[in-house]
């Protein structure tokens, strides 16, 4: 630390410890800084389907601003829509 203080000395830089940040100040930086929450919520829609030729799933995700997320799967199991079976 010594040898830091010398060779920051050469250019009019002086080194102050860091103070310990007491615990409210902490909470109230982050109440500052923490975005709050939008109001409304996100929706999730699924939808299946079963044919002889496979089954699989679509899900759409629509975010609070109305941004979908579209995923589709495809399942590599025996599956029926049937709920007798």
């Amino acid at each position: 630390m010594i040898k830091w203080t010398v060779e920051l000395s050469e250019y009019d830089i002086s080194y102050q410890p860091r103070t310990t940040i007491k615990a409210q100040t902490l909470v109230e930086f982050m109440a500052e800084t923490t975005p709050a929450e939008k109001e409304g919520k996100s929706l999730l829609h699924v939808d299946g389907s079963s044919t002889y030729s496979g089954s699989g799933a679509r899900v759409v995700l629509t975010s609070r601003e109305s941004d979908e997320l579209e995923f589709f799967l495809r399942f590599d199991f025996k599956a029926s829509n049937n709920k007798a079976e």
